[in-house]
């Protein structure tokens, strides 16, 4: 497996996943990315917002979350370690960026999202200008390539989602497959997938569902286990994470077996107004 760090030159791949966070990609994607794999297909998953923070304090939101992850002084490089593993699991290549996440991300002034209820609402201002950095990285890393692109859909409006969106929409007229993911496990939440897929316009989105086997469940769900430092917060345990994404796969196949679903731009539609970043 190569292992690849930011200021890398672009290597051939055949397909690339944009995950925000440590953990994005496996979660909704993973059945799809061990398959790939399986078939002989180059798979990169690009984490975004994978930097370490400056030596300051923490705002009281990120210590409270580091502390609930069981690793109050060194969080992302243990949850680094983790998608090591998850990513040799599922057999893709990886590439973790430096942008920060969002809960350490600071304008010189104050730190842009203090709560859950911020992480989980509006951009803030200085987020549109990140989201253009986002986009230029992207086409450089797909400077030499031309691979399908798979980013999150951006169910559940966790703002960092959001700006990897909306980073990859205005890059649809440079990159020739664009596909969007669902965000597991936001998108278990009931109306929350018809929601965003009605603020980005709906009408020109094809649904595509992805067949599973049990060996690609398996694979998916061991990946997403290997985020130890996550299940806590958001299944409790291990035994009810894989028992929620088998039901949930389950329940989006149209025939026996499992499932992931995803989102394709039609050829000749266009999206909602307002991709343009200002």
């Amino acid at each position: 497996m190569v292992v690849l760090t930011q200021g890398d030159e672009a290597v051939a791949t055949d397909v690339i996943y944009l995950s925000p966070h440590l953990d994005d990609a496996a979660l909704s994607c993973g059945g799809l990315i061990h398959r790939q794999a399986l078939a002989g297909t180059s798979v990169l998953v690009v984490t975004i917002f994978a930097g370490s923070p400056a030596e300051r304090a923490l705002s009281p939101f990120a210590v409270e979350l580091h502390a609930r992850w069981g690793h109050p002084t060194n969080a992302v490089a243990v949850r680094t370690q983790e998608d090591h593993r998850a990513m040799r699991l599922l057999g893709a290549e990886y590439l973790h960026l430096e942008y920060l996440d969002a809960i350490y991300r600071f304008d010189g002034r104050s730190f842009l999202y203090l709560s859950r209820e911020d992480l989980l609402g509006s951009l803030h201002p200085s987020d549109v200008e990140l989201a253009r950095q986002i986009a230029a990285c992207m086409i450089e890393i797909c400077s030499t390539q031309s691979p399908s692109i798979y980013a999150p859909l951006g169910v559940g409006d966790h703002v960092d989602h959001q700006v990897v969106r909306e980073a990859i929409l205005t890059l649809r007229n440079a990159l020739p497959s664009i596909i969007l993911y669902e965000d597991y496990p936001y998108v278990e939440m009931p109306g929350s997938l018809t929601e965003v897929l009605g603020r980005i316009g709906v009408e020109g989105w094809k649904a595509e569902l992805q067949s599973l086997d049990e060996e690609c469940m398996s694979a998916r769900i061991s990946a997403i286990a290997a985020y130890a430092s996550q299940m806590n917060e958001l299944f409790q345990s291990v035994e009810i994470m894989a028992g929620r994404v088998r039901d949930y796969a389950l329940a989006l196949s149209s025939e026996q077996g499992y499932a992931e679903r995803y989102w394709r731009l039609s050829r000749g539609k266009k999206i909602a107004a307002g991709r343009k970043l200002t």
